[in-house]
């Protein structure tokens, strides 16, 4: 991600403080030079509310007390492995209730071992990160920055599948993202936990990705966030007010909670259609999808109102409704009356497009 947007950073301070992250670090890693970055954004990610538990494979815990110890993390060794049973989790326990970071070794070879996964579960950690050497999933070369754990046993052309499976079990199990990073990669973790895509790879359960109704408190944010297109006259100019009074209409896409995207749905019950409106995704996140997830999402909320059309105006997204969502281009005279004065009178140049639901 290169210099980190501080900007970006405080948005995750209110979400991460409180939680508690479990990070694995396989063994080959525990005397790299590239784990100084990784337990230094460890101390900052303790310096600002987030709790954690350092797992070493097999029996390195005490190498990894050391380093952590030169990174002037508040730590505390576990001389037991989690192989020792009951008195190592008490004792993580402990270290944790004094608000220290334990570092235990998982007494097993692999990231996801059975003790290390059960320990995370029981501590109702919200993270399960395996700081790897290599292997991580991907496809067609490049990284697969986040799948859903109901969607990857019909992943396809991955590499590194049981990665994959093993990191969806986790879910399963209760743990909400689990993250898949390569330990060499210098600051991976800053890159990782404080941008929405991230450098890794994040299974998680559907609570990442999220399409919910705009709420009174979101709309400062939605306004600042459709600015620029508004200013380049790319969307229609809306007040705060404007979005009141039909807040029941829109609906944003949010990651881990951050809203990223919008949508409004405009319903035509004397005529039977309904428009599709307000579309905009934050420049930073174009490409991935979220539009037409946003365009699904109201489509089908049209069709369950039972409305048989769906349309759109628009004169700057003319070749993606036309060649992505492959919507017809049709003539303002198919618009409900009251729709096509009000463009008629705006002045725009814009073209109508719409499909059959």
């Amino acid at each position: 991600m290169g210099v980190l947007d501080v900007r970006s950073v405080l948005e995750y301070v209110p979400y991460f403080r409180g939680t508690l992250f479990v990070v694995h670090v396989a063994e080959s890693l525990v005397d790299s030079e590239e784990l100084v970055d990784a337990l230094l954004d460890l101390d900052a990610l303790q310096e600002i509310g987030v709790k954690l538990v350092l797992i070493a494979e097999d029996d390195r815990a005490a190498s990894l007390y050391d380093r952590s110890r030169r990174c002037e993390m508040r730590s505390a060794c576990v001389q037991a492995s989690l192989s020792a049973g009951a008195c190592a989790v008490e004792r993580v326990r402990e270290i944790l209730g004094r608000n220290q970071v334990p570092v235990v070794s998982s007494g097993a070879c692999g990231n996801f071992d059975e003790l290390s996964v059960q320990l995370a579960v029981d501590l109702k950690a919200v993270k399960y990160i395996a700081l790897m050497d290599g292997n991580i999933p991907m496809r067609g070369g490049k990284p697969i920055f986040s799948i859903l754990e109901r969607e990857v046993s019909q992943a396809a052309d991955v590499t590194h599948a049981y990665v994959l499976e093993m990191a969806a079990e986790v879910c399963r199990r209760g743990i909400a993202r689990v993250h898949l990073l390569d330990g060499r990669r210098r600051g991976v973790l800053v890159d990782e936990l404080f941008s929405e895509e991230g450098v890794g790879t994040m299974v998680h359960t559907d609570s990442y990705r999220e399409i919910r109704p705009l709420e009174e408190e979101d709309i400062p944010e939605l306004l600042s966030m459709i600015a620029r297109s508004v200013v380049d006259a790319k969307l229609v100019d809306r007040t705060y007010e404007d979005i009141l009074a039909r807040l029941d209409a829109y609906s944003v896409f949010t990651l881990d909670g951050s809203i990223v995207g919008c949508v409004a749905l405009y319903p035509y019950p004397d005529d039977d259609c309904a428009e599709l409106g307000c579309l905009y995704i934050k420049y930073d996140y174009a490409g991935h999808g979220y539009g037409r997830a946003l365009c699904q999402f109201v489509e089908k909320k049209a069709k369950d109102l039972g409305f048989s059309h769906i349309f759109a105006v628009s004169r700057s997204a003319v070749e993606y409704f036309r060649d992505h969502l492959h919507y017809a281009e049709l003539s303002r005279d198919v618009l409900p009356a009251a729709r096509r004065r009000a463009l008629e009178l705006s002045g725009r140049s814009s073209g109508v497009f719409g499909r059959e639901l």
